[in-house]
């Protein structure tokens, strides 16, 4: 492990990677397990649902432990999760709902076991965003031919292309650039699409992740409505036209509606914290 923080709800941060404050190892959070029911010849409705891990804090300064037990303790009493984060980037909602000393502590020396409700089942990072603008790099949006005809022609696309590196269908979170109306953007075998104007300045946020599925607009001037109901849903997943659908695996062509930009960010998820973590020739 090399980076282990701890942030609360209301924003305190708590590095548990200190020279004077650290967990050894991730021993139990590396472990997971699927949630089942037994079928006639194997396994039927899979999940990964929240679970119970245990956590050794050491310290030569048992005085902060007071800090850390405030962080844990405002969360549990608020019903509001806090976020654990190894590496920086592999995070899941917590809560600490327990401890117990692990040694007898000393003046300037303590242990501290204690036991975290690992909220969402996995581990998810953020992948590098893939920014895309559907139009040719150019000074105007038609190419103005010589000639007087009624129309000018449209600048070619470029031609788009969605990578998703996980190996399995991703979650994802979508912004829009305004302006443009009823935006929709194709992927694969699915259509994206949101009824809404997205204004000039503005941009549209759609987050379908396992965390949360929601659909806000933000105008110039900051302000943010809710317009989830504007999200075609279709006939839920695998329908073509849903609007949470995951991206698939490896590449796939990307079909925007106008002359907009789209920024995508893909989730890596895991069951129990990666081995890759332990990649740092630092690791312990």
């Amino acid at each position: 492990m090399r980076e282990l923080r701890y942030a609360s709800h209301d924003g305190t941060v708590i590095d548990l990677n200190t020279d004077s404050l650290w967990v050894a190892d991730l021993q139990e959070m590396r472990g997971y397990a699927w949630t089942y029911t037994l079928a006639t010849r194997g396994i039927k409705s899979v999940s990964r649902n929240a679970s119970t891990a245990k956590m050794t804090v050491r310290t030569t300064d048992p005085s902060r432990l007071d800090v850390v037990q405030t962080a844990f303790d405002s969360d549990v009493q608020a019903v509001t999760p806090g976020t654990l984060t190894v590496d920086g980037e592999w995070f899941q909602r917590a809560y600490v709902v327990g401890s117990s000393l692990g040694l007898v502590p000393w003046p300037e020396y303590a242990q501290v076991d204690y036991t975290i409700v690992l909220c969402d089942g996995v581990w998810r990072r953020a992948l590098p965003v893939q920014h895309f603008f559907p139009m040719t790099p150019g000074t105007g949006s038609q190419i103005d031919l010589p000639l007087d005809l009624p129309t000018d022609l449209a600048p070619s696309k470029i031609a788009l292309t969605v990578n998703n590196p996980t190996g399995e269908a991703a979650e994802f979170t979508a912004v829009i650039f305004g302006p443009c109306v009823d935006p929709s953007f194709q992927i694969g075998g699915n259509t994206y699409a949101v009824d809404v104007t997205v204004p000039e300045g503005g941009h549209m946020s759609l987050s379908a992740t396992g965390l949360r599925k929601t659909i806000t607009l933000t105008a110039e001037n900051g302000d943010v409505s809710d317009v989830f109901d504007k999200g075609v849903r279709g006939n839920g997943r695998g329908s073509g036209s849903y609007v949470f659908e995951p991206i698939p695996a490896g590449d796939s062509p990307l079909t925007v509606s106008g002359n907009y930009g789209i920024d995508l960010t893909m989730f890596d998820v895991s069951g129990g914290v990666p081995w890759l973590t332990l990649s740092s020739p630092t690791a312990s």
